[in-house]
């Protein structure tokens, strides 16, 4: 944790209101949220979260209402119909989507939504985490705002990324129109999207020196992992995992293709000498894990820190949270990611040599077989793993990201007098 405040420093100190918008359909993306929070928290600042329902079962917002904060109504994109279509049909979904944006993602509606929480809360800040809308809903109410993004994520959004001219044609063709009468409507002068994205403090919660942030983005920061253990109790099997058999830690996050999977690599997974240790995050169907084979132990969820520990290698989705919880224990990787996001960052691990990746779709289980005995027989993979655990163990990635925040909203608050 950061140092505690001088007594010059408790002095000079003004307590902030801060607004966090979370993706809140998205695990890594709503806990590191929380993690900054409850800095801020410490530090005297009060902090409030906005999302969607989270009663509903994809919902991670409850882990927000679980530790503390108070929990506001906004809307946001209906990513589980958007999952659910791409399991299905893979990417023609995606493009089906991405021209259909008003049945899932309504921008009016949703900015309109977090809008009326930003006036009502009067934050002197608001921060969005893969929520691009929020920047300009605080726009609209003549707030300052920063991002929470990976810096190898928002490489798809500057030139010459294909992705950012999509996505600069969909913006200009489509969404600056929405926004436009919107701040029209509450008397606003226009923005472009690019220009706030790039103008304001964005955050990237990764192991500084591992890549190379954007430059098109002025106010930029990698401060450092934030990946913390969720909370919650160990597995009733947990004691076989020191009888000497050899342990494979599987976790797909909240977005992974888990009953996909499970169904494809049974018949040979079965047959090897290994124990696979499966968090589910309640993605497993009942049925697919009755059809387990014996050497298949399942929870919904457990501290990844304690499996890891007894891990030899993991099979994931590529998701960043869960490669720094495996860089922490020194474990190697095979990555199966499902979407582009996830394959930058599994390609992360291939580079610096602590991982392997394979594609999630078309998953070929004899390949996957060869692909997991490599990493688990060539000791290069460990060892590659092992040269960043302690870098990852010792980053203060909530306390750096806190102190970028507060730097922000003290601004903002010292311009009201």
């Amino acid at each position: 944790m950061p140092a505690p405040f001088s007594a010059e420093d408790q002095q000079r100190f003004r307590p902030c209101r801060i607004l966090f918008f979370p993706l809140g359909w998205v695990l890594a993306h709503t806990v590191r949220c929380i993690e900054i929070a409850k800095v801020l928290r410490q530090r005297g600042h009060e902090v409030v979260f906005a999302g969607d329902d989270p009663q509903h079962p994809s919902s991670r917002l409850h882990l927000v209402e679980e530790a503390g904060f108070p929990l506001l109504y906004a809307r946001e994109p209906n990513l589980p119909d958007v999952w659910e279509r791409f399991e299905r049909l893979g990417w023609r979904a995606s493009f089906w989507d991405m021209v259909h944006l008003r049945y899932w993602a309504p921008l009016t509606k949703i900015i309109e939504s977090q809008y009326a929480v930003i006036q009502q809360v009067q934050p002197d800040l608001v921060v969005g985490d893969a929520t691009v809308s929020a920047s300009s809903a605080a726009h609209l109410a003549g707030v300052p705002s920063a991002g929470i993004m990976n810096g190898y994520a928002a490489r798809l959004l500057t030139p010459p990324a294909p992705t950012y001219f999509a996505a600069w044609g969909l913006d200009r063709f489509l969404l600056s129109g929405i926004r436009s009468r919107l701040y029209r409507r509450y008397g606003r002068p226009d923005r472009d999207a690019f220009d706030i994205l790039y103008q304001m403090p964005m955050i990237s919660p990764d192991l500084p020196g591992l890549y190379e942030l954007p430059k098109r983005f002025q106010h930029y920061q990698m401060v450092g992992p934030i990946s913390p253990d969720l909370q919650a109790p160990l597995p009733e099997w947990f004691d076989e995992l020191e009888d000497g058999m050899p342990n494979i830690y599987i976790t797909m996050g909240s977005t992974g293709f888990l009953n996909h999977f499970l169904r494809t690599t049974y018949p040979v997974l079965a047959r090897l000498p290994y124990r696979f240790m499966v968090t589910t995050g309640g993605q497993a169907s009942a049925d697919v894990m009755a059809a387990a084979p014996e050497n298949f132990r399942f929870t919904r969820y457990a501290p990844g820190s304690k499996l890891l520990a007894h891990a030899q290698a993991m099979l994931y989705h590529g998701g960043n949270g869960s490669m720094y919880q495996a860089l922490a224990a020194g474990v190697p990787m095979l990555a199966l990611p499902v979407h582009y996001e996830q394959r930058l960052n599994a390609q992360i691990g291939v580079k610096h040599g602590f991982g392997l990746k394979m594609p999630a779709r078309g998953l070929n289980a004899n390949k996957l077989e060869r692909q997991l005995r490599r990493l688990i027989e060539d000791p290069g993979f460990r060892q590659a793993a092992q040269k960043l655990s302690a870098a990852v163990r010792n980053s203060q990635g909530a306390g750096q990201a806190a102190d970028i925040l507060e730097s922000a909203a003290t601004a903002y608050k010292k311009t009201l007098g």
